[in-house]
């Protein structure tokens, strides 16, 4: 599903002296299946940004329109429940959510509270569990006698149990140990290449946003500055810097490796065979490197 965004400003407890403008004017779209990530630093507008999407802000300024319902600065809007349906919101730290007494009643909260019937909600809630990697026999389990990151798969499955066309990830591995971390990100990548779903991720992590992203937006101050291929947004180093920002640590690791040798080593690379791949090149060239 398509996500519009159309010359979008937020202002928080506007007309007061607590006034501040968090977005500014900011417009792009986002293709129906695609997966794009959001990054900037601390108080940028990325959370503010995609609250807009599912409807937990409305602009005063602009419209956000997301398939064919749209979300306009000044208008009423009676279609929220419908788009609350249609895109799922995954926050940091989902499992705090959490509040049934088994993982299956969980699950099910969502689709029921949308009007889905008892019987196909639980069909649901098992097919979602299967999704996000957990046995069935955790469905009549406590989910607060889980590790956490099986709460926080339970708490993803409870979103999937909504089948929704877009799902929006507010830092979904904060908190994480290393593997939690790697599955979720690996879940989301394979949700998104198997269903089709348009996934849009906050992350401060640029090596995450590089790997998984068709496209990255940066934010600085409320203000959209790039939307691009991650290839293009990481070669733009001495802004992304200038924005408090970093390039993914493979990049790092050439930068430093062609600093050695007095040379420049800005090729966009993005996993550990990219990287092996131009350091091959570079020590077997024509006359080799130069260290120093």
């Amino acid at each position: 599903m398509e996500i519009k965004v159309r010359h979008l400003t937020h202002i928080y407890q506007p007309n007061t002296p607590f006034e501040r403008l968090a977005l500014d004017d900011v417009d792009f779209t986002i293709p129906s299946g695609a997966f794009v990530s959001i990054i900037g630093h601390t108080g940028s507008g990325k959370s503010t940004l995609i609250q807009h999407f599912n409807g937990l802000l409305k602009p005063t300024k602009g419209e956000v329109i997301v398939g064919d319902i749209t979300i306009a600065a000044g208008a009423k809007n009676k279609d929220l429940k419908a788009l609350r349906q249609r895109v799922g919101m995954v926050f940091q730290y989902p499992e705090h959510q959490l509040f049934e007494e088994t993982v299956e009643k969980d699950i099910c909260f969502g689709p029921l509270n949308f009007g889905v019937p008892l019987e196909e909600a639980k069909v649901r809630a098992r097919e979602a569990l299967e999704l996000v990697g957990l046995p069935l026999s955790f469905l009549s389990r406590s989910p607060f006698d889980l590790s956490g990151g099986q709460m926080r798969r339970v708490a993803i499955a409870g979103v999937l149990a909504l089948h929704p066309e877009v799902i929006i990830l507010d830092e979904p591995t904060a908190g994480l140990d290393p593997r939690a971390r790697r599955d979720i990100l690996n879940l989301f990548a394979r949700l998104h290449r198997e269903k089709g779903i348009t996934t849009v991720m906050v992350t401060h992590s640029m090596d995450d946003a590089a790997r998984l992203s068709d496209e990255i937006i940066v934010m600085d101050h409320g203000r959209m500055v790039m939307k691009d291929r991650p290839e293009a947004v990481f070669t733009r180093t001495d802004l992304l810097r200038s924005l408090g920002l970093d390039i993914p640590e493979p990049m790092r690791f050439l930068q430093r490796l062609g600093a050695r040798s007095g040379e420049v080593l800005s090729e966009p690379a993005f996993t550990v065979e990219q990287t092996a791949e131009i350091v091959t090149r570079f020590l077997n060239r024509e006359g080799g490197p130069s260290w120093s």
